[in-house]
């Protein structure tokens, strides 16, 4: 019996199935053309969408940085707003607006700039930034930080309490220390700026370094005596053209009659100098019109349980009382330090070192010249104002009570 003889297999594909293959691997290639190209537009858009943002935060800075109030290059009272356009370098051109919401008069204004362009698919797009601005004069800007804020350590040069003069010399171990005079030197907390030590021994402080110092202070502990203390400070002043003469702006001093101790340091009693106010730079060269004191008010034993501290008035003294001469007070007006070191007096619970307390001097018979006078500064917006401290006018029959001698 014949076993039938099989057909031979098929090899390769037919052109049907060839052109099926092609028409799915062209579907595939379309897909992943699209894909691409909607990539490639994403990124364009993206780096788009980052330079108009660049160029509204730019806006809006520029509208933050004005420089006055009512006058100046850019105003507060007209903030940039114009529409400009920006094409430089890109592929697109941006048109970027701004706005302002409120008034000129109020404190704080809304701002909002546009930054819109057109892709290149032809589509609007835009980025839109939202801000607020306060009014701040930058005429005052720099007067914020003064005088100290409340209960807060400041630090200037020499890495020390502002309040510790800038001539005194760092002791090392937190300390410093400047002469009152031969007799009498007075050391300090760098953190705290208040007086800790009080040395009377007869020696030269001028020009000794920091470790003769210490190596002195060592060998007169018999001398020195820790206290609990504080220093107040300040300057006098009169305008270049003034009318107070030589003969009467070098008389000046301090008078520390009217101040009180509640619990005063059993050694030692309130000390002041009183001179012309000298460059920190250059202690040789003096600054003309302006005089400076401090004063060291001495406390009780700083192991005592209670924190001591002093009350009362500091008057300038040695005024002449034959003319009319009248002494101003500087009185600063920030609510974020309290009423001792806005120099509100009679001081009350003095318990920290406190700078900055101004005087002027002047001869006027306008009675409300310390409120009204632009000479001097005395009266700056949101800082401070004149308040009459002595009236040592011919008019006051209490003259001679009121502008007493130096202490």
């Amino acid at each position: 019996m014949r076993t039938p003889r099989r057909a031979p297999a098929q090899r390769g594909f037919t052109i049907l199935e060839a052109l099926i293959a092609l028409l799915v691997m062209a579907f595939g290639i379309l897909a992943l053309a699209g894909m691409q190209i909607m990539l490639s537009n994403n990124a364009d858009i993206a780096r788009q969408r980052s330079e108009a943002t660049r160029l509204a935060q730019e806006r809006i800075e520029r509208m933050r940085a004005y420089d006055g109030i009512g006058t100046g290059t850019i105003t507060w009272n007209a903030l940039p707003v114009a529409t400009e356009t920006f094409s430089a370098n890109t592929n697109t051109t941006y048109t970027v607006a701004g706005s302002v919401g409120g008034a000129a008069t109020d404190a704080m204004r809304s701002v909002s700039v546009t930054a819109s362009w057109t892709d290149r698919t032809g589509a609007a797009q835009q980025v839109v930034l939202n801000s607020v601005i306060s009014q701040t004069d930058p005429a005052t800007i720099g007067d914020l930080g003064n005088p100290l804020p409340l209960n807060q350590a400041i630090k200037r040069v020499k890495n020390r309490n502002i309040n510790i003069p800038i001539p005194a010399i760092d002791l090392g171990g937190g300390k410093s220390a400047t002469q009152f005079d031969p007799n009498f030197i007075i050391v300090y907390s760098n953190t705290t700026g208040g007086v800790v030590t009080i040395c009377n021994p007869l020696l030269g402080l001028p020009g000794a370094t920091a470790a003769q110092i210490n190596g002195l202070l060592a060998d007169l502990l018999g001398s020195c005596q820790s206290v609990r203390g504080y220093i107040v400070a300040g300057y006098v002043s009169r305008s270049g053209t003034s009318n107070v003469p030589n003969s009467v702006f070098d008389a000046l001093g301090i008078n520390y009659g009217l101040v009180t101790r509640t619990d005063a340091h059993p050694s030692f009693n309130i000390r002041c100098q009183f001179g012309n106010a000298v460059d920190q730079n250059n202690p040789s060269v003096t600054i003309p019109n302006f005089k400076y004191y401090l004063c060291v008010v001495p406390l009780a034993d700083p192991a005592a349980p209670d924190v001591p501290n002093w009350d009362g008035t500091i008057r300038i003294g040695g005024v002449n009382t034959t003319s009319n001469y009248v002494i101003c007070r500087y009185q600063y007006t920030q609510t974020n330090i309290d009423n001792n070191e806005r120099n509100i007096q009679p001081y009350s619970n003095v318990d920290k070192s406190i700078d900055e307390q101004n005087y002027w001097i002047a001869s006027s018979t306008n009675a409300n010249y310390c409120a009204t006078t632009s000479d001097g500064a005395l009266n700056l917006t949101g800082v401070s104002q004149g308040v009459e401290h002595q009236n040592c006018r011919s008019s006051n029959t209490g003259r001679a009570a009121a502008c007493p001698a130096s202490s």
